[in-house]
């Protein structure tokens, strides 16, 4: 499932602009458009250091009353902003 933050549901851009804001917590973002920041693998980048990543994830656990697995959070879609807000949207959308 590809999210398109421009034209998608409401709670995909909620998500998107939660973890946005989260980001901008610890610098700004070196890219400026919605498709760029969906693109953007914070983690590669060192966006957020390993200290801050726990925080970042309970953060989001917090807002969205979801859990995140730590295979979730190894995962190839938690590296990215776009595949983060997929996940999030999943578990938030998941059968109880």
């Amino acid at each position: 499932m590809i999210i398109n933050v421009c034209t998608g549901d409401m709670m995909a851009k909620e998500i998107f602009n939660f973890v946005i804001s989260l980001l901008e917590r610890h610098g700004p973002l070196p890219v400026e458009s919605d498709n760029e920041r969906m693109a953007y693998r914070y983690l590669e980048v060192a966006h957020i250091d390993s200290f801050g990543l726990n925080e970042f994830v309970m953060e989001i656990e917090d807002q969205f009353n979801v859990a995140l697995s730590p295979e979730d959070t190894q995962s190839e879609e938690f590296r990215s902003v776009g595949g983060l807000v997929e996940l999030i949207d999943k578990r938030i959308n998941a059968p109880q």
